[in-house]
């Protein structure tokens, strides 16, 4: 190991010289291939670190942010990262001016999600384009992105892989994928295909030698699943939703991603949505646990800055904030929505989540939910009531929720009746 720090710091001072416009990456490639019996940790550090020294990989790293190694990746990403699913329900330029706000906070990777877009292969990924792709043409070098499918075939994945690069990453400065997300794994059957000869990980890692690719990750809502999915070492990541309410990735998941050097992202660290009374708690709560990153989605310049603070300086709860922590969280239970948009689109137009949030929110008033209940059937907007029971939601959600129950007694509760 003293030899392959010795050759690193010999590579670094050959480095200075090299012009910013340089191929970093081809150099990367020569360097390796010419040095016997390098690791591959060495090798992805000395690409890391050559990056940052070429100007090509500060990725918006700040002063007051503190940043965490993601496992064997070795990226350096901050602790409070951004989980992009609540920019695809805001309009471009608000979407934009988020990003940038969170660049200038210090946050260095994005994780993209477009919802049901998702599932649509002639409009993913467009909407991550017009967000995002500006930003990046202005400070690529700032930030890290994760992009995803859905999809498990081969031929379907590696369209989706040539089709990120095309509309989101073309014309920058780096035209590569950082983490490429196989998501919503959740059932045997899906791996099973992932995994097979014509599956995803086929066109997944033939893309990560074609240079299309860094890293690889895997996204799950259900434990038991992502276990078996880990155990192929096949993935440097591991993304899973983790709250208070959520805990059965600590028995085994998360041991045994830092014994293998797994990065792990925690995602919907604030129950998609239901927990944001006191975002803060949320945060810091899985901050006491040995995860890499978390991943809050923020719709506001005001959640943002409220959401980043963790990031900036770490306080672990008092007794007294566990204590409230646990009051907000046990009324919701397990029939809550994660807020993922896999239900969407609904055949009848309704906008699920949001008719979850409205019934299951405890910051406003019952009188005040069935007024904004009344005024959204004024202007003709599609609500809880105008569910048909078909089914297929279910079929989609990760949680295999009663949506059609819950749209029932939330129009019930809601209408007044």
């Amino acid at each position: 190991m003293k030899n392959i720090h010795n050759l690193i710091n010999c590579y670094f001072i050959s480095m200075q010289g090299m012009a910013a416009e340089s191929s970093i990456y081809k150099q990367y490639t020569i360097v390796c291939s010419k040095v016997n019996g390098l690791t591959m940790d060495a090798a992805i550090y000395i690409k890391n670190a050559e990056d940052f020294m070429c100007g090509n990989g500060n990725h918006g790293r700040q002063a007051n942010m503190r940043y965490k190694r993601l496992g064997r990746t070795n990226l350096e990403l901050s602790v409070i990262s951004y989980g992009g699913l609540a920019l695809f329900f805001k309009e471009v330029q608000e979407a934009t001016a988020l990003i940038e706000a969170a660049l200038d906070e210090g946050i260095n990777y994005i994780d993209c999600d477009e919802a049901g877009n998702q599932f649509v292969p002639a409009v993913v990924y467009e909407d991550t384009r017009n967000k995002l792709g500006p930003v990046l043409k202005k400070r690529r070098n700032e930030l890290y992105v994760g992009i995803k499918t859905m999809f498990a075939k081969k031929d379907d994945v590696a369209r989706a892989i040539d089709k990120a690069l095309e509309l989101v990453f073309k014309g920058t400065s780096r035209e590569k994928i950082d983490l490429f997300h196989l998501a919503h794994v959740d059932i045997d059957e899906k791996l099973d295909l992932l995994m097979s000869r014509e599956g995803g990980m086929a066109a997944v890692e033939e893309a990560r030698e074609q240079g299309k690719l860094d890293y690889v990750l895997v996204a799950s809502h259900n434990p038991t699943v992502l276990m078996k999915a880990l155990k192929t070492d096949r993935f440097d990541v591991a993304e899973f939703p983790f709250t208070i309410i959520e805990q059965d990735y600590l028995k085994e998941v998360v041991p045994y991603c830092k014994e293998h050097d797994i990065g792990t992202i925690a995602m919907k660290p604030l129950g998609g949505g239901q927990l944001t009374q006191r975002a803060d708690l949320c945060i810091r709560w899985i901050m006491n646990y040995d995860v890499d990153i978390v991943i809050p989605g923020m719709k506001t310049m005001e959640e943002l800055k409220q959401n980043i603070q963790p990031g900036h300086t770490y306080v672990p709860l008092s007794a007294a904030e566990l204590k409230e922590l646990d009051e907000i969280a046990r009324p919701i239970g397990q029939e809550y929505c994660h807020r993922c948009g896999y239900c969407l689109p609904c055949t009848q137009g309704i906008h699920i989540f949001s008719q979850f949030d409205l019934y299951k929110t405890s910051t406003i008033s019952l009188e005040q939910k069935r007024a904004i209940y009344k005024q959204m059937k004024e202007r003709g907007a599609k609500t809880a009531g105008d569910c048909v029971a078909c089914g297929l939601c279910i079929e989609k959600c990760p949680f295999k929720l009663p949506i059609p129950d819950i749209m029932e007694r939330a129009d019930k509760a809601l209408a007044g009746e």
